[in-house]
């Protein structure tokens, strides 16, 4: 009743702490008409290839001024992913529409880029063979091409595509629509930023901003059922073109007066259009055949070698109710909202099923038999039918040391420090301090997290070895391995891949700056850390065990087919798995093929369940080896809450075969490989520690209970 209690109130919690929370991005920023906006362009990415590559390394126009990082969101995060944040040649004036214009500026021939060498034409045609995509971001709002406005059945992709092909032919996305959402408002966050008034400022969010995203409440009403039609809403159309003609007829927006507006969405429709170099641009030709010259669809821009390529982009506005504290909603947005609220109820009663077996175990089984033990000590004469059997025949062995116990404990401070800094990071994702705007928050959390809490590590480790081997003797080699185990083996790991991506050009591989900077951190925080945690282990008294060893092992009998180590090993892990299948899919479909995700006070609910699930089978599976006289409770403990991992791993291959299938290259497959295998070590070690440590307390629990002889 307590746990239940205290679920309710921590989901309760988290409910409530969403509404007081908007998704925070980055600063309000407002403009007046025709003040001039730059959008910026990210690397690269394709999910057949999984590979970043840099904006300018195929042919494409640059700024006149000259390619420059944007120093504001390079972080740890961004290193690792490979995200390239840069200036690029589009430029727009705030609400002041344009047609056909240049991108280029004084390349080559006048307006176009070329011509085009034989690896310019190679490079380009791999790109759009591999399907990679361009992603623009204007006021820190990525690109897209769906629909903003339109309620999507399916998850937001941002960026479009570079280009297509057909019948062996390569054609460029050479011209681009886009289409700008703003929002009218009047000017209240220029005047407060001008009196640096924070207080003002999240009083304005909090007038304007009516329909914010509130993490978990806000997926309520996604909970709603999908519309009928599953196809993608396109964001530019004709209708866009007609209603931005207006708008630029708007006396309002001639004679804006003090009113200023903010950018909350960005769309772009991308096509190919053939144009002569030579020629002057034709501003009539359009994507949408109504909008061209008696309806005719014009011609595509092939790639080919000597060819010129002239890129040119339309701006179109649109005044939209969206407020600015809203505008991530809609790329955020997550279809199937029920399925996820199914998930956790299914989880839930998963929860409260195991919790009536644990009850049950504690409150009746071991109750029972230890007052018929007790009668046993209590009358001699006892016949012998009542002779003692069960869970209490191993009392004399059940805290013998295990083989291998400094393995044991590595791996399981090892673990402890994965847990706890994961669950941090996404207790505080939950509550929208890790905002999607700010591009690689999530993972320098993660790592600032993972470096600190590895005092939680070697403090566990060294503790646990201390209690096995009854001395902390020798507990700088304990604090040494655990500090070496994960972050050595991972560091070499990646230190092997950056090699093989380093060879591609592709800029997900990490600076050698920036991987000795990591190396850096490890030794000069993470060790010295774990060093202090296992010194402050060496200061607590070690407990003694609840009963004595006996010097000469018992003879364990052999088990039962339901009680087979074996059997409880798989049986373990379905549970668990079958808590975390649903979020499982959308992560990895974020992870693999490039869509928001963000709905992390589902998955820390899920997470939290998981773990609750795994301490209650792995309690239920301790107790049956016991019961079939089997001491060897350590390690199988271990393994038993490790083994939601080989779950992981099977759906993991399944995704690559079922959804990854055009995954292509070599290279691709070993990244999607390695870096699943790391994920998948992680979670052994992580749900292996909660496997364990629950048994640990459980079994000190229940001999505990049994009175000296």
């Amino acid at each position: 009743m307590k746990f239940r209690h205290s679920s309710g109130c921590l989901l309760a919690l988290l409910c409530t702490r969403c509404s007081a929370y908007y998704l925070p991005g980055t600063y309000p920023q407002e403009f007046q008409w025709r003040d001039h906006m730059q959008a910026e362009v990210n690397s690269l990415t394709s999910a057949e290839t999984e590979l970043p590559f840099n904006y300018y390394t195929l042919p494409f126009c640059k700024p006149p001024e000259g390619v420059r990082k944007s120093l504001s969101t390079i972080n740890p995060g961004t290193i690792l992913t490979g995200a390239q944040i840069q200036n690029s040649p589009y430029n727009f004036s705030m609400l002041v529409e344009e047609s056909a214009k240049a991108v280029c500026k004084g390349e080559g021939q006048e307006n176009a880029y070329g011509p085009l060498t034989d690896d310019e034409v190679n490079n380009l045609k791999d790109k759009i063979h591999s399907h990679y995509r361009v992603r623009l971001i204007l006021d820190n709002l990525p690109v897209t091409t769906n629909d903003l406005d339109e309620e999507s059945a399916e998850l937001m992709r941002p960026g479009f595509d570079i280009g297509s092909e057909d019948s062996g032919n390569f054609y460029v996305n050479n011209h681009l629509m886009f289409k700008i959402l703003v929002h009218k408002t009047n000017g209240q966050y220029t005047r407060a930023q001008k009196q640096m008034n924070i207080a003002e400022i999240e009083a304005a969010a909090e007038a304007e901003g009516g329909s914010r995203r509130h993490l978990l409440a806000g997926l309520v009403k996604e909970s709603s059922p999908a519309p009928a039609s599953t196809k993608k809403p396109v964001g530019v159309t004709s209708q866009t073109v007609a209603n931005s003609a207006a708008l630029q007829d708007d006396p309002d927006i001639q004679n804006p007066g003090d009113s200023m507006f903010m950018v909350v969405g960005f769309e772009a429709l991308a096509c190919s259009i053939k144009r002569d170099p030579k020629r002057p641009i034709d501003k009539k030709l359009s994507c949408f055949p109504e909008g061209n010259p008696n309806g005719v669809i014009p011609d595509k821009q092939m790639v080919e070698k000597g060819g010129s390529i002239v890129y040119t982009y339309d701006v179109y506005w649109e005044i939209s109710k969206v407020s600015w504290a809203s505008r991530w909603d809609a790329y955020l947005n997550m279809p199937g909202g029920r399925v996820h609220w199914f998930s956790i109820l299914n989880s839930l009663m998963v929860v409260l099923v195991m919790s009536s077996i644990v009850a049950m175990i504690m409150m009746r089984t071991i109750r029972r038999d230890l007052a018929r033990y007790e009668g046993l000590l209590g009358d001699p004469n006892t016949n012998a039918d009542n002779e003692e059997s069960g869970w209490k025949m191993v009392s004399g062995d059940v805290f013998r040391a295990p083989t291998n116990s400094l393995a044991l404990c590595v791996q399981t401070g090892s673990g402890v420090q994965i847990i706890t800094s994961g669950f941090i990071t996404l207790f505080f994702a939950a509550l929208g301090f890790l905002s999607p705007a700010s591009r690689g928050a999530l993972l320098t959390a993660m790592l600032v997290m993972y470096l600190l809490l590895a005092v939680a590590a070697g403090a566990s480790s060294v503790w646990l070895y201390g209690l096995i081997n009854r001395s902390y003797e020798g507990w700088h080699g304990v604090a040494w391995r655990v500090a070496a185990y994960f972050p050595g083996i991972t560091l070499l790991v990646l230190s092997a891949l950056n090699i093989l991506i380093w060879h591609t050009g592709s800029s997900g591989a990490i600076p050698l700056g920036a991987f000795f900077s990591l190396i850096s951190l490890w030794f000069l925080i993470s060790i010295p850390l774990c060093f202090s945690g296992g010194m402050l282990a060496t200061k607590q008294e070690l407990p003694p065990f609840p009963t004595r060893t006996n010097q000469i092992p018992r003879h364990i009998p052999p088990p039962h087919w339901a009680s087979h180590p074996t059997v409880l090993f798989f049986a373990a892990g379905l549970l668990p798995f079958g808590t975390i299948f649903v979020e499982l899919y959308f992560a990895m479909t974020s992870m693999w093929q490039g869509y928001f995700y963000y709905i992390f006070g589902f998955c820390f609910i899920v997470g939290l369940l998981t773990v609750i699930i795994t301490i209650e089978v792995s309690v239920v599976c301790t107790y049956v080896q016991l019961c079939a006289e089997d001491y060897l409770w350590w390690w199988r403990s271990f393994y038993r809450g490790s083994s939601v991992s080989l779950y992981v791993g099977l759906y993991a291959l399944w995704f690559l075969l079922s959804t990854l299938h055009a995954l292509s290259g070599l290279l691709s497959m070993i990244l999607y490989l390695s870096y699943m295998a790391l994920l998948l070590w992680a979670i052994w070690l992580a749900m292996g520690a909660v496997g364990f440590l629950s048994s640990f307390y459980f079994t000190c629990q229940i001999f505990g209970s049994v009175k000296a002889d």
